[in-house]
């Protein structure tokens, strides 16, 4: 059960940003979804039609480049939504906060009608670290002050791990930048995330960037308890997986860990000090 809970967990922070780019994957939101009047549709309006001129005399006229919209989303953001490399820098160049927080429904006309809808409460580099953005955004934030251990967010690790294709390149750009490996808002970080599920490659990659297998509040979730899982269930440790499984294992009883993993629980300590103590007679 408890393995059930952290696995819902990790598939909440690794689908967090996918909502809103499920409802708009061939366009971003029309300006007034989220920008319902005023400068702030003046503005994003410029923003979704690629307008930089407009822009630029919104910002000599004092618009505030920090301002979340009525509908909960910055400029920056939306201009990461609509894929826009320059407008973002932009802004970034005249001011704008990447570390501010956009926090939108995913259907606002069903939120409005007291239907149950999906709020994302995220950053841009949070967003910019998923598979539908190239690098470069991503690269782009950090370079005007994108905080990569915001504490305050789902971090940008959880998105670079689903994505396939480039996602071990956005990894280390991140490490390379100052990415603490092991924190996690659920106190089970991302190589323990990666080995609950098996994905043993993944599990050696963060390990070479300096992940701690060690890591983790709970010993039932650390890197151990998921090795010793993987062949208590009686895979193939001669498959590839199998050999890559055998290779953490190794890794970890270099670090002093013993096998078979039968970590204590709360539970058991509890279980020790309720039983009665024996009588000793000299």
């Amino acid at each position: 059960m408890k393995k059930l809970v952290a696995l819902a967990l990790m598939s909440l922070c690794l689908s967090s940003c996918s909502l809103i780019f499920n409802r708009h994957k061939h366009s971003a939101p029309e300006p007034e979804v989220y920008f319902p009047d005023g400068v702030e549709l003046q503005m994003a309006t410029a923003i979704y039609n690629d307008k930089p001129r407009v822009i630029r005399k919104l910002i000599k006229e004092g618009v505030d480049l920090n301002h979340v919209s009525k509908g909960g989303m910055t400029y920056l953001y939306y201009a990461l939504l609509n894929h826009n490399y320059d407008v973002m820098e932009l802004l970034l160049k005249h001011g704008a906060d990447p570390n501010v927080h956009s926090k939108f429904y995913t259907n606002p006309e069903y939120h409005k009608k007291g239907y149950s809808d999906d709020q994302t409460d995220a950053t841009c580099l949070e967003y910019a670290s998923h598979k539908y953005f190239d690098i470069k955004y991503m690269k782009l934030l950090i370079k005007y002050g994108a905080n990569v251990n915001d504490t305050t967010s789902i971090g940008p690790i959880w998105g670079a791990l689903r994505d396939k294709s480039h996602g071990r390149e956005k990894l280390k750009y991140l490490v390379e930048q100052g990415l603490n490996l092991n924190y996690s808002q659920t106190g089970t970080p991302a190589i323990c995330g990666q080995a609950l599920t098996y994905e043993w490659d993944m599990v050696l990659f963060l390990m070479d960037l300096g992940a701690d297998p060690l890591a983790g509040d709970d010993p039932d979730f650390q890197v151990a308890a998921s090795v010793q899982e993987y062949f208590d269930e009686g895979f193939d440790i001669n498959s590839k997986y199998g050999k890559m499984a055998l290779e953490v294992k190794r890794r970890l009883e270099q670090r002093g860990v013993k096998f078979p993993y039968r970590p204590k629980t709360k539970s058991d300590s509890i279980k020790s000090e309720e039983q009665p103590k024996r009588k000793r007679f000299l």
